[in-house]
């Protein structure tokens, strides 16, 4: 039976690794977006940021190189992640659930990596690097699992009781919040049970008998955990949650791509394949019938 458990291991993760990629890959395939270009732009000069300035307001600005700082996005990309800064200044009510939340995965993530390293730590012969990681697992899954419970019931209830985000809820939203909430809970246990330091344990041996391919025995409600778990390394990138991931892109690329059309041949490409696709809006301004392009319908002379 522990040998079907390991089975079910590497397929999750190949599973979440090839969904992510495929996800990723079929964004950069896609046709050039439309860009929000909302100010402040983060990656623009800091003296911009600070009053939502943008580099079109130079006069003859095409004749200057673009530039781009890669701190100033880093540094708004990571406020936005770990923060949560749009979230606390535009709904705060949802600020103190959905942040909880946020933090408890970033430390349970935190604690799958310190058990993965308590692991090569273990074949390395390094007894005290493991000790070390596994207190650190211990804490993050401890806190990491009290914030996704929190942060998942609080958001359950949000979205219940507002009426203004319940319009924009779907059965996905409340069942991606359960599956996490039961994965907390059920954290919660095994650490109560086993104890939370038997429960990093645990963690670091599965981790090691996946990297040294040797089946350890799993207890019952340990096999439930890791179930779940499994389960969730193939719906994650799948679904909606796929944001872990594709943050960069609907973030930073979207919200932030500010980049010349003249200055970019790559960019000049994807906007003249746009002005290529075939139109299906039927708009009176429009009168697109699914064979005429955007090109010939920005060039046709209007009645």
């Amino acid at each position: 039976m522990s040998i079907f458990f390991y089975c079910l291991a590497y397929a999750a993760v190949i599973a979440f690794v090839a969904i992510a990629a495929m996800r990723i890959m079929g964004y950069l395939k896609k046709p050039q977006h439309l860009r929000w270009e909302l100010y402040p732009v983060a990656h623009e000069s800091a003296e911009r940021v600070e009053y939502g300035g943008s580099y079109l307001e130079k006069v003859d600005w095409w004749k200057d190189k673009y530039h781009s700082s890669i701190v100033g996005a880093l540094k708004g990309f990571l406020e936005e992640a770990l923060f949560l800064k749009a979230t606390w200044e535009h709904n705060r009510p949802l600020w103190w659930r959905t942040y909880p939340f946020h933090v408890g995965l970033y430390l349970l993530l935190g604690g799958m990596g310190m058990t993965v390293l308590a692991a090569f730590g273990k074949m390395a012969g390094f007894e005290g690097f493991v000790i070390f990681c596994t207190c650190v697992t211990v804490f993050c899954n401890v806190v990491g699992f009290g914030g996704v419970l929190f942060g998942a019931v609080g958001l359950i209830q949000r979205r219940l009781c507002d009426a203004g985000l319940r319009k924009y809820t779907s059965n996905e939203h409340f069942f991606n919040l359960g599956l996490f909430g039961v994965y907390a809970l059920l954290g919660l246990v095994l650490c109560l049970g086993y104890s939370a330091w038997d429960f990093a344990l645990m963690g670091n041996a599965f981790i090691y008998g996946m990297l040294t391919f040797t089946a350890m025995d799993v207890a019952p409600l340990y096999a439930l955990y890791l179930l779940i778990g499994f389960f969730m390394f193939f719906w994650v990138p799948y679904s909606f949650l796929g944001h872990l991931f594709m943050k960069y892109f609907t973030w930073h690329d979207i919200r932030w791509g500010d980049e010349p059309f003249i200055s970019s041949n790559k960019l000049q490409n994807q906007l003249a394949n746009n002005l290529n696709l075939p139109v299906s809006w039927r708009a009176s301004h429009i009168k697109g019938d699914g064979v005429k392009t955007w090109a010939q319908i920005a060039t046709e002379k209007q009645d």
